[in-house]
């Protein structure tokens, strides 16, 4: 755990006096304490404890007519409550002054916020520059106080806080994120983006607002330190918006449908348009532009004026055009433009497009969205974010499936940060409650990349969650946690339903099944690509075995299903192996029709578990719609399963 003493500089010491009424807190009990904290406090030493009536601590707000300062003092009421007699303790919220001048010299100065105890514990300063760090440190105490309260009595913690964040923004798109901003600003995450309802009317002028049920984004999330960035959504995907009836001559020639003709200079008018309506919504400061995909390469527009140029070089430039009209009316407008498929060959033109004060939010369908074990940010993306603002969009969940991955996110959320990344966009699909758990291990190490390990966040977690074996918890996310990753990161199950490499059991049938690790072309790594050896597989396949029991020790039903799914999927890959090592040539000599029976019933077996355990799993995590969610992951094991059985018949393998 990281606990740096206070540098010098930021002169956090507490008086010997401080110590009279003050009961000492062991190194030990105050780690237990501070895992009631999320994100870990970059600098903290924690010492004493002093325990008084909850009705004598009271807290000295500061107004200054900002709406973020206002919830860091609700939330502190909110753990202390209100004084009914003459107060014992206070805690006092100061922004700006001398007391804060330190702060201006760390990164992310308006997030960066101190907490020192003072008077024998019975003043605590919550100490900010800006109101984001206000609110953090009002957070991370409340935290704290909220850990050892009970109805009648506080224990406030005597300590010493130091903190900001490595990464400035931190956050989700999408989902339903606009229903999370609450629980999302608790764990200090300060980015949200929406698609934008976009039309364009019979006379040209574009319209832009949100769509329905998103408002919290602009009403809420500002009062919490959070950024709303509304999106202009993929630049191809503008069919139905009325921009083609208004402006036929937008229409690309040739090219994939709904592409644009960035040569006509209709466009940057009515991106204009969208920029400045979204740009005035309360608490947006910046708009997210994502440029075209373009999966199946068919391109754009191929007009004299287009067929000549890069077409993802024209489009950002068109981008920066719109932008900088749209500045003409709103001149703090600020812009983010989000890479693609289409743009990967061309990204080095498009930053070359993007003036420096301009963000670039770094995403491929096939390279970000994955969770395949290895490096995400390229050397070119990882180059601009030393010179400019870069985000990374990445998944963050594998949809309606369990996936418990402290050591996925830990990896991810490290890399990001040595590589300089000022943003995350992750994307938690079908709903943020199904990702929970990995959603707050990246606001952890979006935070503090060097706090705590994998276990030590697990541990942590359960403690905030009020398991009531946090230690065995962590033992099991130790467990499951990298056989999960291996078996998501190599797209198993979910990459059956692409056509690259194929379904299984028609390759097992023509033995053309890949060799462990293999990644077709570097990005379709189904069934095995992130499990590189046979003793791999087998180690795999032993640790979901020893999950499986310490899920069933630890009582709880959601963590025993996810044992479960994830047990039958890398079970079903072990036989799998074991069919290709006797089909390398798609036929199985009749010598082994038993064996291959076996293996056969065992990877049917496998999945079948699977597809039992996963809508429990799904109910357990959402009573109402968990079902619902999990029903098309169900369907695919059931083709999956069905498919199998008819290859074993076609092999002459009787079942």
């Amino acid at each position: 755990m990281n606990r740096v003493a206070v540098t010098s500089v930021l002169a956090l010491l507490i008086p010997a006096c401080a110590l009279a009424e003050v009961a000492p807190v062991a190194a030990d009990e105050a780690a237990d304490w501070l895992r009631h904290v999320v994100p870990l406090p970059r600098q903290v030493e924690l010492t004493g404890a002093l325990e008084l009536p909850r009705s004598t601590v009271r807290v000295v707000p500061v107004d200054d007519g900002s709406p973020t300062t206002r919830s860091a003092g609700n939330e502190l009421r909110r753990a202390v409550g209100e004084p009914d007699g003459t107060p014992r303790a206070t805690i006092r919220l100061v922004l700006g002054g001398s007391r804060a001048r330190p702060l201006a010299d760390l990164p992310s100065p308006e997030q960066a916020y101190r907490i020192i105890s003072r008077a024998g514990g019975r003043e605590l300063l919550v100490i900010a520059l800006q109101p984001p760090g206000l609110y953090y440190g009002a957070l991370t105490l409340a935290q704290l106080v909220d850990a050892r309260a009970s109805r009648d009595t506080l224990v406030l913690p005597v300590l010493t806080v130091a903190d900001w964040p490595d990464m400035p923004d931190r956050g989700l798109w999408g989902s339903d994120t606009f229903l999370e901003v609450e629980w999302m600003a608790r764990r200090k995450l300060n980015l949200i983006e929406q698609i934008s309802w976009l039309h364009v009317t019979s006379d040209g002028r574009g319209e832009a607002r949100l769509k329905p049920g998103r408002e919290p984004m602009v009403e809420l999330a500002p009062s919490l330190a959070m950024r709303p960035a509304p999106v202009v959504l993929h630049l191809e995907q503008l069919s139905r918006k009325g921009l083609f009836e208004a402006f036929p001559q937008l229409r690309a020639r040739g090219g994939q449908e709904g592409a644009i003709c960035y040569s006509q200079p209709e466009f940057v008018g009515v991106l204009a348009d969208w920029l400045v309506a979204l740009g005035t919504l309360p608490g947006v400061q910046t708009v997210d532009v994502w440029m075209a995909e373009n999966l199946h390469g068919e391109g754009g527009c191929r007009c004299e004026g287009c067929r000549d140029e890069d077409r993802s070089a024209l489009e950002a430039r068109t981008i920066v055009a719109g932008w900088r009209r749209a500045r003409e009316r709103l001149p703090d407008l600020g812009l983010r433009v989000m890479t693609s498929e289409e743009t990967e060959r061309s990204n080095a033109l498009v930053l070359a497009e993007l003036p420096p004060e301009v963000g670039l939010s770094y995403y491929h369908s096939l390279l970000t969205y994955t969770l395949m074990k290895r490096p995400m940010v390229p050397p070119l993306i990882a180059q601009a974010a030393r010179e400019r603002w870069v985000a990374v969009v990445p998944l963050v969940s594998v949809g309606p499936q369990p996936f418990t991955g402290a050591q996925f996110m830990h990896a991810r959320m490290t890399e990001f940060v040595a590589k300089g990344v000022s943003g995350l966009i992750g994307y938690a699909t079908p709903r943020v409650k199904y990702a929970r758990f990995n959603v707050e291990a990246a606001a952890e190490w979006s935070w503090n990349a060097s706090g705590r390990t994998p276990q030590e966040f697990a541990l942590s977690w359960a403690v905030r969650q009020g398991l009531s074996r946090p230690e065995l918890f962590a033992q099991w996310t130790e467990a499951l946690g990298p056989v999960a990753w291996h078996v998501y990161g190599s797209a198993w199950p979910a990459g059956m339903r692409r056509s690259n490499p194929g379904p299984v059991s028609e390759l097992l049938r023509k033995g053309a099944l890949p060799e462990l690790g293999h990644v077709l072309w570097g990005i379709y790594p189904a069934p095995w690509g992130d499990i590189r050896s046979a003793e791999q597989l087998q180690a795999d396949l032993q640790a979901a075995t020893r999950a499986l029991a310490l899920a069933a020790d630890l009582g709880e039903p959601q963590f025993l299903y996810e044992s479960r799914v994830v047990h039958g999927y890398i079970e079903a890959l072990a036989a799998l192996h074991e069919l290709k090592s006797m089909a390398p040539e798609g036929r199985v000599v009749p010598a082994d029709h038993p064996a291959a029976a076996h293996q056969f019933g065992r990877y049917i077996a496998a999945l079948q578990r699977s597809a039992e355990a996963l809508p429990r799993w799904a109910r357990e995590v959402d009573p109402a719609e968990g079902a619902d969610f999990a029903g098309r992951e169900v369907a695919l094991l059931d083709e999956l399963i069905a498919a199998m059985r008819a290859t074993a018949a076609d092999m002459g393998v009787p079942l």
